[in-house]
Parts: C-alpha cells; sequence; structure tokens
C-alpha cells in the first residue's frame, strides 16, 4: 500500500501548515458544533524526516487516490496541499473536513537527492460537509 505514496507523491505534487483554534465545521457560528481544536496551517507543518506530530487540518478534498481496504486524499487549504492517507471511508472530491493524525515523513531519494515529503495519517475525521 505504502509503495504508491511515492508515486501518488511525484505525480500530485505535496504542499506543506498555522494553528488556530477554530470550531468544528456546523457550530452554532457557522463551522460546525461547539467544540473547537487547534487547527494547523498546511504552510505551518514541518517537511523534515523527523515530522511525526500529531495535528488537525481543516481543508477541502481536491482529489482522491482509492486504495485496497484505504486511501489517500490531499486536501487543501488557504495556505497549502497535504496527502492524507485513511484506512477510514474517503471523504468525496469538494468535501470540507476536520480532521486529526500523525505527520509522516517518505523518503524519496532521486538522483542523490532527498525529494520525499510528509504526509498525514488520518487517525480521526472530527467533521465532514459535502459541498
Amino acid at each position: 500500500m505504502f509503495y504508491l505514496l511515492p508515486m501518488c507523491a511525484l505525480l500530485f505534487g505535496g504542499g506543506l501548515v498555522s494553528c488556530s483554534n477554530v470550531p468544528l465545521l456546523g457550530s452554532p457560528n457557522g463551522m460546525g458544533s461547539a467544540n473547537t481544536v487547534d487547527v494547523t496551517a498546511i504552510r505551518e507543518l514541518p517537511s523534515d524526516q523527523n515530522a511525526q506530530e500529531v495535528v488537525y487540518l481543516q481543508g477541502q478534498v481536491i482529489t482522491q487516490a482509492p486504495f485496497l481496504n484505504s486511501g489517500a486524499y490531499q486536501l487543501e487549504d488557504t495556505t497549502g496541499k497535504i496527502w492524507v492517507v485513511s484506512n477510514q471511508e474517503l471523504p468525496n472530491v469538494g468535501d470540507q473536513v476536520v480532521i486529526g493524525g500523525q505527520l509522516q515523513f517518505q523518503s524519496i531519494p532521486i538522483g542523490g537527492q532527498e525529494m520525499g515529503e510528509v504526509y498525514l495519517q488520518e487517525t480521526e475525521q472530527l467533521e465532514r460537509n459535502a459541498e
């Protein structure tokens, strides 16, 4: 399954995320429930091989890559894009989501240079609104 991730990274590129306390989608203030999480902007995510933090992201699903018994999707916010690997049902392209997960680094050595990138291993989908 993960042997496809480097290929996806090369084909679709990737982006990297600022923390803010954001209400979940559908809250009384127009975003979600009354609960809030500290959402990190994609641009603020660490891009190195030591990236293993647990973070929460909010954005729109722009691409899907279903795999057998799992899949991946690309999430975009106003600051960038990142690939998310999930064992849960994939959100549809266009859906707005708030998710939590652990950052991972996929090494992609090409011509003696490290072209790897950070992706998110999703652990929970907190909110999902269809567009």
